[in-house]
């Protein structure tokens, strides 16, 4: 769980994560694919769960949406950029459940 919870932290690192250069506005298609990967081995939430596991998972949905606009150069890109929002959601939905 160590090396999950350190890969989504990294995540946000804003030189090399997908979330951190978003914030930055530069969309990296490679890296979005390899974030929705690492959100798929997130097992399903149970009665236990460590608190920065939901705090590095749960703000991602909105905030890729947030930088949409910013961060795809063209239309191209604001496709694949909306395509991974999209499955990030799901992701997180599949891991956290809908209430």
């Amino acid at each position: 769980m160590d090396d999950l919870l350190d890969r989504l932290d990294e995540a946000w690192d804003g030189e090399s994560g997908f979330l951190g250069k978003l914030r930055s506005g530069e969309f990296d298609p490679d890296a979005g694919e390899a974030y929705v990967a690492l959100l798929s081995r997130i097992p399903p939430i149970g009665e236990t769960v460590e608190a920065r596991l939901v705090q590095l998972i749960w703000f991602a949905p909105m905030f890729i949406e947030w930088q949409l606009e910013r961060a795809a150069k063209n239309e191209g890109e604001l496709k694949q950029l909306t395509r991974i929002a999209t499955q990030v959601h799901e992701a997180v939905s599949d891991i956290l459940g809908i209430p």
